[in-house]
């Protein structure tokens, strides 16, 4: 019911042709079966459903003006709604239902993040995230190191896990675009004995600010 009304409400603002433009039709569906899988009391898909299918920033004003639907959320915002219909689906499958729901919650949350992230920065977006690898010397204080892989995963139950993404560049820093949620990000080298140093991991949280800058302590 919420969600039907909050499609409802979209037409109203934004008119027949543009609430089906063809450019967001994947989006739409992609939000229409997270809807499904959280709810009818589940508020946050409303909102981002609004956020991704006309814009808080074009049209969160009283009149707004009507220049046309925006354009798609980028391929990472996409792939990580995707990677929340997996969880639904995969909490489905899961006969206990304390642990079936602590997947949906995390789903959840990752839609209230995207949700309240697309209210403040208007339409969905990627953030920009800057980790550096530092080691601690006691009298100079922490210090830059290069040459480190990094590693970023979604948090959401020991039952789902969602497969670890090694990002391009070497720290530091390695910077990567990343959509609104909850991670850890970790990094490793190859030392000259050919054994594997280990930083991090941390958990990071990632949106509702311009960018995110993150150090991680090698161990």
């Amino acid at each position: 019911m919420a969600l039907a009304l909050t499609c409802v409400l979209l037409f109203d603002l934004m008119g027949n042709a543009q609430a089906s433009a063809p450019s967001l039709e994947s989006t739409r569906q992609k939000l229409a079966t997270l809807g499904t899988c959280l709810g009818p009391d589940n508020s946050a898909i409303g909102e981002l459903t609004r956020g991704l299918l006309a814009g808080w920033g074009q049209w969160k004003s009283a009149i707004p003006e009507r220049t046309g639907p925006p354009s798609p959320p980028p391929a990472e915002y996409l792939d990580s709604l995707d990677r929340d219909i997996s969880a639904c689906a995969f909490a489905g499958k899961i006969p206990d239902d304390a642990r079936r729901q602590l997947i949906l919650r995390a789903v959840s949350e990752d839609i209230a993040i995207k949700a309240e992230d697309c209210r403040r920065f208007g339409m969905g977006r990627s953030v920009t995230l800057r980790v550096t690898t530092v080691k601690t010397i006691s009298l100079k204080g922490p210090t830059t190191e290069n040459g480190w892989e990094v590693f970023y995963r979604w948090i959401c139950s020991s039952d789902f896990q969602p497969q670890e993404i090694r990002v391009p560049q070497l720290s530091s820093p390695a910077v990567i675009q990343l959509p609104p949620g909850n991670y850890t990000i970790r990094a490793q080298k190859m030392t000259s004995k050919k054994q594997i140093a280990n930083a991090g991991p941390v958990e990071v949280f990632v949106g509702l600010q311009p960018a995110v800058e993150v150090q991680l302590p090698i161990q």
